[in-house]
């Protein structure tokens, strides 16, 4: 089929910069080193999420920064990460690219279906699909277990978060102030939950999605995942909830690809225009490898 296809023509000399395989993941060379600077807690959060060069990785995260800057030590490698989120979250652990191990080892932490939530139902305009969230107790003691022992955990989030939604027979349609409140403060008590598990958390910014009905999707296409002022509305929330616990939380910054064509639409990076697949997974983690090593940890 295609993804034949797609590996056929990935190119057989490895170039970083043209590579579309899963062959070897790349890291800038200065991502295993760490960081050599970060900016203090008082800097603009635009020292963080400027992604405007986005494969220059230390130039991304410092280029913004005040001139007040912090030394820190280079981080350990390889630096332990939990994966926690959805199926999202899943699919990204899963996929990890080949070649990861000396600069990332990863645990999965996910709970399928359930993001921050364990009650109240989102509902879709598609033939009146909804997820209810009621079996979903317990979903931050599972991130919390998984966590212990990992020095950043990444949070990986989204998919069932741009719905209208209603909780205990109340309707709190996607932007209003209950629909907003609701998703920060399930964020926060993943945090809280990752931080009482000893670590630092890392928020990744929620991908443009394109979903597409594919065969073996659990889920059909919705099309409020499709809505990208939805997406940009969830990462200003989740910036907001990083700045209110700056000491133990960042906002990662993806791949600008994922809101882009022709990546966004193309299912070898995810299979169903949600969920990564392997090329996807190594397009993300390339993305925020430095980001991820920059985070001071304990």
């Amino acid at each position: 089929g295609s993804l034949l296809a797609f590996y056929r023509s990935a190119p057989a000399t490895f170039d970083a910069a043209a590579d579309l395989g899963n062959a070897e993941v790349v890291f800038d060379p200065n991502a295993a080193l760490g960081a050599t600077t970060l900016p203090t807690p008082t800097s603009a959060p635009a020292a963080v999420t400027d992604s405007s060069s986005p494969t220059e990785y230390t130039a991304a995260t410092t280029s913004s920064a005040p001139a007040a800057v912090t030394p820190v030590t280079p981080a350990a490698l390889p630096r332990s990460l939990v994966v926690v989120g959805d199926s999202m979250a899943y699919s990204l652990w899963r996929n990890l690219p080949d070649g990861i191990g000396s600069t990332f080892t990863a645990v999965d932490g996910s709970v399928e279906g359930c993001s921050v939530y364990d009650g109240g139902k989102a509902i879709s305009s598609r033939d009146g699909y909804t997820r209810n969230f009621g079996n979903c107790a317990g979903w931050d003691t599972k991130w919390a277990n998984a966590a212990k022992g990992s020095d950043v955990a990444l949070v990986v989030i989204g998919a069932w978060d741009v719905f209208d939604v209603e909780v205990v027979g109340q309707a709190l349609p996607f932007g209003s102030s209950g629909n907003d409140a609701r998703f920060t403060a399930g964020v926060q008590r993943g945090v809280d939950a990752l931080v009482g598990a000893g670590a630092k958390v890392a928020l990744l910014e929620v991908a443009c999605m394109r979903p597409q009905d594919v065969k073996g999707a659990g889920v059909p296409s919705l099309p409020e995942r499709g809505m990208d002022d939805r997406v940009a509305h969830l990462n200003d929330l989740l910036r907001q909830v990083a700045a209110a616990n700056s000491d133990s939380t960042t906002f990662v910054t993806g791949p600008p690809e994922y809101c882009a064509e022709p990546t966004a639409s193309d299912l070898a990076y995810r299979w169903d225009g949600v969920h990564a697949y392997k090329p996807g997974a190594k397009l993300t983690m390339e993305a925020i490898a430095q980001q991820l090593l920059a985070i001071p940890v304990d």
